[in-house]
């Protein structure tokens, strides 16, 4: 008798374990968890305020659907917000990402903006082997480059907001042309004079020499070129030394908060130059009011403004400003990415992180900016049908014109300064 209860129990025993066993192994355990995605940027700053703005949109297109799809259940999001104040420590950065990790145990990173902040930050998320898709500024090329050099240790990472920096020397140029044509028009100009400002950061050292290449090219003589400090409070030296220079175009490249100073100096001091350009800080709202409106006629270069580049780029723009009244800046595309990851993650059916990142290599994806899709260094592709960019011209009152490129539904035409009309025209130092 004893013989058989102990056979019933080991039986009964070994039916219970292959029940927790298989139980634990389908997608009804699921429902036990939450998908963690850390959200990265300085969050005291306009790049970290809007990831974390960009996030809340495609937060609640995740929880209309009921989640993201795992292996037929739909698990629910978690953003945690990771204050990485890359702009201002690195160590910081560093710090904030082995934190999400190791303490808020996130399973995904999204967001970043400074290359050489996501460099250092891209080694611990390769230590941990954690997806680490970028959203915003950050264009280094050395940061997906990594991927090609070595995959293994790198395959987890994905530009997922913006392109390389080598493409942003294609975008800085494409609305040249189009400028230095009107300035000789209403000017009465026949040789265009450029001068290059751009803060000393990591992704633009690479550029300078296609600029000094390719603008001559163009017909346009470069004066020179001008650094400054990306956290710099006064730029009135360098910006004096380029109107004395007769430069009629500035291409000024910012990632950082030395656009509010250097933008709000050329109105105040009536910089008789057209203003184009990256400026990540330009495009949020408070520019406008951080500047006291002397920002009025600058142009700078974004991938989205409220112009149909894709079906998802007018909803997502008037989704935003309509929330937090502002335009959404660069590093908003943290809604391209958190989406991006949400597709991939229900075409792989798991979270097991290499098969994501098999799915994530096979993304086609309608963004805000473009069709992004990756290539083999997990950088958007670039180029007409793919990723590309808009002009944006700030008009007074802050109502914001596209004015590049000519062939989307509802642009402007672009404006001359009336400073820059009175100082240039009729001029005889302009042949």
């Amino acid at each position: 008798m004893k013989k058989h209860v102990s056979k019933r129990r080991w039986m009964l025993g070994t039916l219970l374990l292959l029940w927790v066993v298989a139980f634990s192994l389908t997608p009804l355990c699921a429902d036990a968890r939450t998908i963690k995605i850390g959200i990265l940027g300085p969050m005291n700053f306009v790049q970290g305020d809007h990831a974390w703005k960009g996030a809340q949109i495609a937060l609640d297109e995740i929880k209309a659907a009921g989640g993201i799809k795992v292996g037929g259940v739909k698990m629910p999001v978690e953003f945690v917000k990771v204050d990485t104040n890359e702009i201002l420590s690195l160590s910081n950065a560093t710090s904030a990402v082995e934190k999400a990790i190791t303490r808020d145990k996130v399973d995904f990173l999204v967001g970043g903006c400074s290359s050489g902040a996501i460099l250092a930050m891209q080694e611990v998320a390769a230590d941990h082997k954690k997806i680490f898709i970028l959203a915003g500024s950050g264009s280094h090329p050395e940061i997906t480059a990594r991927v090609a050099k070595n995959y293994d240790r790198y395959k987890y990472f994905f530009r997922g907001g913006t392109y390389s920096a080598i493409n942003i020397v294609t975008v800085a140029l494409s609305t040249l042309p189009d400028m230095a044509k009107k300035i000789r028009e209403d000017l009465g100009v026949e040789k265009v004079k450029l001068a290059m400002l751009f803060e000393q950061a990591k992704w633009l050292d690479p550029q300078i020499p296609l600029y000094n290449e390719q603008i001559p090219k163009m017909g346009i003589e470069v004066v020179g070129i001008w650094r400054m400090s990306i956290n710099a409070l006064d730029v009135s030296a360098q910006l004096m030394a380029i109107k004395e220079s007769g430069a009629h175009i500035i291409l000024a490249m910012t990632s950082g908060p030395v656009a509010i100073p250097m933008y709000r100096q050329i109105g105040e001091l009536e910089i008789p130059a057209l203003i184009t350009g990256v400026n990540v800080e330009a495009e949020g709202a408070k520019f406008y009011e951080a500047t006291g409106g002397l920002c009025a006629y600058s142009t700078y270069l974004t991938q989205q403004s409220d112009v149909e580049i894709t079906w998802r780029t007018k909803p997502f723009y008037e989704k935003f400003r309509k929330r937090y009244g502002e335009n959404p800046s660069m590093t908003a595309t943290a809604y391209n990415s958190l989406l991006i990851l949400k597709e991939a993650i229900e075409r792989a059916q798991t979270l097991d992180t290499d098969r994501v990142v098999e799915a994530l290599e096979k993304t086609d994806f309608q963004g805000t900016g473009g069709r992004m899709v990756f290539n083999k260094e997990h950088d958007g592709v670039f180029g007409p049908g793919y990723l590309m960019n808009v002009g944006v011209q700030i008009m007074p009152g802050n109502v914001l014109h596209t004015w590049f490129p000519k062939n989307y539904k509802g642009t402007k035409e672009l404006q001359i300064p009336p400073w820059m009309l009175k100082y240039w025209k009729g001029r005889s130092d302009n042949k």
